[in-house]
């Protein structure tokens, strides 16, 4: 027996669909003597069971998804001369082709979304660059001096590089126990507006900043003040200039919203005494005292045991009308001075009601803001604490960092997975993430979270590193460099060509390396101008094909090594409906080390499609059975 739950043939629509849509579902290859055949539905709210229509060697059921959004699983259920056994999905696979077994069976995936889930339109067709602000570009020394003046009053720490070619700081200053992100190298917002002919030149539309507000750390992760921009950064009219310019040259900024906790060192905690009005450390005559939560000793909850950083209750009414709700709010505020929306830190600890909240709140003012969350596993399925996260539905987020992305074409590049886990890697997310969302997903290879992708490759170390001692010892030869700088060529290629809003990690374009926190987050260097222009000639193909913004995918494996995706429009209408000039490019990538001459038929390849549009495709091409041969370590883009 048969069920592909990424084909046509088998269940129709493929992919993710809207609340009340209907689905067929059909099971093929009965043995004779078949008497009955179920599907088994459920998710969170409901268990539905139904009596297939046999046809012969085929059952089929068409069923109407719930009226709420959510997941929906199912498996098969067949009587065979008394025999009771299960069709369902393969180990891990929630998509693509399943197997029958005797006992319960894994399911085949159905996300069900909001009818009018919809995200902006600018995401799939631009090109993401994210830049950790001290590091970037100091464009007004004065700030450095400024910045240092403010903090050291506060008596915080504050140590400053006196070379940009500096490595970051990561252990104890002199005489101190502890580790502490104090050191600066003197990025700022006027550094930022230098750069942007250079960034429009790459092919930048988006930039993504993390936290800029008032902090006492070089990451601002640990907020201080939610509305002011941080002194060495420079000021609020100073973010107002950058908007306005970037505008100018149809660049979007988005922000990093820190809410899920703040810093002790802080206008609304203030366990320092820094701030002239009392925090909530001073007790509950503060107005943010309700934010947080003590016990009867004085102790507070805070975020993952870090002291320095107490845990707010997102859902507190005065802390949802300070950071989303009042005339004056919080994201109000950013939103006036020119921001396009919001990266939300630990989107996956923040509970779904303040997300929903947010979007609505933000959709509202302006429908093209975007809202992109920080989600590190597959945000469909996503649980934290217990609860099944809805935020990818349609109710909150537009996008997420996608993690998987990184990990899963770094597995596969250095030989850990074959192409074919890679289709079903591409496959599943396909299938998986509502249309809207899956074309504005924010494909990254490295951010200030991971190791630089050169680093990942260079060193054949994915998801395992050594110790931060050992890091900051690893010597990376010429010749591991040279093997890091072919397999990102590959890896960005393959970046720029699936759907989604691609992200370059400020540095990337021109090879920096750096391992884990707080390497991975040193000053911006231009280390090889070779990369730089591989890159852009792989921005700007992006940048001129709507085909590869909002056409649609076709993933594919040769063989173990070769992975064939193919990015069309057949009936002149992009994936959204709206109005584009037929067009399919094909990409052909090789993750060996030897040449590889291939053959396929792209009348085979159908699984993510609808049959109509892939009938479409193969009447449009010139051939549809093609050999090519592509070189080691190579890619090549090809139109059909």
């Amino acid at each position: 027996m048969i069920h592909n739950a990424s084909i046509e043939t088998y269940r129709t629509p493929v992919g993710a669909v809207k609340k009340g849509e209907d689905v067929t579902l059909r099971l093929f290859g009965f043995p004779e003597g078949t008497k009955k055949a179920e599907v088994v539905l459920y998710s969170e709210h409901m268990h539905w069971e139904y009596e297939m229509v046999l046809k012969g060697k085929f059952c089929e059921k068409t069923v109407t998804m719930p009226l709420s959004s959510c997941v929906v699983w199912y498996y098969f259920r067949i009587w065979e001369k008394g025999d009771c056994y299960f069709y369902g999905a393969k180990p891990g696979l929630s998509q693509g082709e399943g197997m029958t077994v005797s006992d319960m069976p894994f399911s085949f995936q159905i996300t069900v979304y909001e009818s009018d889930f919809d995200t902006p339109r600018w995401m799939p067709t631009g090109i993401m660059y994210q830049i950790f602000p001290d590091r970037f570009c100091n464009g007004n020394p004065q700030n450095v001096e400024k910045g240092k003046s403010y903090h050291e009053k506060m008596g915080r720490e504050v140590y400053l590089h006196e070379n940009w070619e500096e490595q970051p700081l990561f252990g104890p200053l002199p005489g101190k126990q502890f580790y502490d992100p104090c050191d600066y190298f003197g990025g700022d917002l006027e550094g930022i507006i230098s750069k942007l002919d250079e960034l429009k030149r790459l092919g930048v539309t988006c930039i993504y900043l993390n936290p800029i507000g008032e902090a006492a750390s070089n990451h601002r992760y640990n907020t201080s003040d939610y509305k002011k921009v941080d002194p060495f950064l420079g000021t609020n009219k100073d973010f107002q200039r950058l908007c306005r310019i970037a505008e100018e040259k149809q660049i979007h900024i988005i922000l990093d919203g820190v809410y899920s906790h703040t810093g002790d060192d802080s206008v609304y905690f203030n366990k320092k005494g820094n701030y002239k009005n009392p925090g909530a450390f001073q007790g509950a005559d503060s107005e943010f005292y309700d934010w947080y939560t003590f016990d009867e000793e004085g102790n507070y909850e805070s975020w993952w045991g870090f002291q320095s950083l107490p845990e707010v209750n997102e859902l507190n009414q005065k802390f949802l009308d300070y950071i989303i709700t009042g005339e004056e709010s919080v994201i109000k505020h950013w939103l006036s001075l020119g921001a396009s929306g919001f990266r939300l830190d630990v989107a996956d600890e923040l509970p779904d009601e303040f997300i929903f909240l947010l979007r609505e709140t933000m959709k509202e003012k302006v429908k093209e803001y975007a809202l992109i969350g920080e989600v590190w596993e597959d945000v469909t399925t996503k649980e934290s604490y217990g609860v099944k996260r809805k935020y990818a539905l349609g109710k909150g987020l537009d996008s997420t960092m996608n993690y998987p992305f990184k990990v899963n074409t770094a597995d596969y590049l250095l030989g850990y997975k074959t192409a074919y886990d890679m289709q079903e890697f591409l496959l599943s997310q396909q299938c998986n993430y509502p249309k809207p969302f899956y074309y504005a997903v924010m494909n990254l290879l490295s951010s200030h979270d991971i190791p630089r992708i050169r680093t990942t490759f260079a060193t054949s170390m994915n998801e395992t590193m050594p110790s931060r001692e050992k890091q900051i010892e690893y010597v990376i030869t010429s010749e591991m460099d040279k093997r890091g700088a072919k397999l990102t060529r590959l890896a960005m290629a393959i970046q720029f060509f699936i759907p989604g809003m691609p992200c370059i990690y400020y540095g990337d374009e021109y090879g920096m390396h750096g391992f884990m926190d707080p390497l991975n987050r040193g000053p911006f260097f231009k280390n090889d101008g070779e990369t730089y222009q591989e890159i852009c000639k792989i921005t700007s193909l992006r940048s001129a094909q709507k085909v590869l913004q909002t056409g649609y995918a076709l993933f594919f494996a040769v063989n173990e090594k070769v992975l064939g995706i193919v990015r069309f429009v057949s009936d002149e209408r992009d994936v959204f409906g709206e109005k584009c000039d037929n067009k399919a490019l094909l990409m052909l990538v090789n993750s060996g080390d030897q040449k590889e001459t291939v053959r396929f038929d792209l009348r085979e390849k159908k699984e993510g499609v609808p049959e109509k549009i892939h009938r479409a495709l193969i009447r449009n091409i010139k051939n549809s059975v093609m050999e090519e041969t592509i070189e080691p370590f190579d890619y090549q883009v090809m139109e059909l």
